[in-house]
């Protein structure tokens, strides 16, 4: 809800900065648009298949979680056990299990790392075939800029409110 109040706001303050330079110049008012990329994401296809994707890897990398963490958990009874062996057995197993430890906590460590990848993958390619789509609905709605809901950033702009060239050239020739 903050995000929300957040991008309003934004998009208020731009509309009044902006509108009157863009109502000086032409007759047509001054308009934003939204997009929710989670929500886009969620409901469209491409963002389903990804979603399933990413939730089938999750569910794999868990499935070796839970066969490495019982690997680990033998490993400890064996440990709990060791009171009936040498001292340098006991020691040793004690060493092994805690190399196994380490072993398992790298491997988690792993596993969320290479889920968190493949979702900022899923976004990112998400994002590339989504930009299309923005910048052509953008045009028909006569939008001059879209705001992502989730991050409140501009995420397409009318290239007709762009004064980055006039400025450029008022710059140059100032000097």
């Amino acid at each position: 809800m903050l995000q929300i109040a957040r991008t309003v706001s934004i998009a208020a303050v731009l509309a009044v900065v902006f509108g009157h330079s863009a109502s000086a110049q032409s007759a047509e008012p001054f308009r934003i648009g939204a997009v929710s990329f989670s929500y886009v994401a969620r409901t469209s296809k491409a963002g389903r298949a990804a979603m399933a994707a990413l939730d089938a890897f999750g569910r794999q990398k868990s499935l070796e979680v839970e066969t490495k963490a019982a690997e680990l958990q033998k490993q400890q009874v064996e440990l709990q056990k060791s009171a009936s062996m040498s001292p340098r057995a006991a020691a040793d197993l004690q060493r092994a299990f805690e190399k196994s430890r380490l072993e398992f906590e790298r491997f988690q460590q792993d596993a969320r790392a290479e889920i968190e990848a493949l979702q900022s993958k899923f976004d990112t390619e998400l994002r590339i075939k989504l930009a299309p789509v923005i910048d052509e609905v953008s045009k028909e709605k006569g939008l001059h800029f879209v705001f992502g809901l989730e991050q409140a950033a501009i995420v397409w702009w009318s290239p007709a409110v762009d004064i980055s060239e006039e400025c450029v050239k008022r710059l140059d020739a100032a000097k």
